[in-house]
């Protein structure tokens, strides 16, 4: 799979007065993203669509979105068929440093360029295929009432059962 990757950079919850957005969003080019973008509410409805038109329109198939934690948000920022990784920039950087310091400023490009290498060695999870049918048979265990309603259910079902 050839990578074509995109970073999506939130300048809201203070991420934007924190860091210098500009200076962020060149060093994400200069490490190999093909393009860089900042919106000021990325989990938006109009944030996600930023990112959707760029996965259809331009080809982006590796998305870094540079914004808040992996646990909040996942079911916005859930693109098939593309590798994406977050970098938290919120919790572990801008809410825990000096805002507009250069340590803050140095602590966020490090998780970029550390994101940047995690999603280069990616690739996309390929679906588990056996090379022949899986059994399906069902075993159960006990001959009690249980044991035996589940058996004769799942022989109703149509189901080979073997009753230990």
């Amino acid at each position: 799979m050839d990578k074509k990757i995109g970073v999506y950079v939130c300048a809201g919850c203070g991420i934007g007065d924190a860091l210098d957005i500009e200076q962020f969003s060149k060093l994400a080019t200069e490490e190999g993203a093909a393009l860089c973008r900042s919106h000021s509410n990325l989990c938006s409805q109009e944030g996600a669509e930023l990112i959707r038109k760029d996965v259809s329109g331009e080809g982006v198939n590796t998305i870094i979105i540079a914004a808040c934690s992996p646990r909040v948000m996942y079911d916005v920022f859930n693109f098939e068929n593309c590798i994406v990784d977050r970098v938290n920039l919120r919790e572990q950087v801008v809410w825990c440093q000096k805002p507009g310091e250069e340590d803050t400023q140095m602590m966020a490009e490090d998780y970029l360029r550390m994101a940047v290498a995690k999603v280069n060695a990616m690739d996309l999870p390929v679906p588990y295929k056996p090379e022949e049918e899986m059994s399906k048979d069902i075993l159960v265990v006990g001959g009690g009432l249980a044991g035996l309603t589940s058996a004769i259910e799942a022989s109703k079902a149509g189901y080979s059962v073997v009753l230990v």
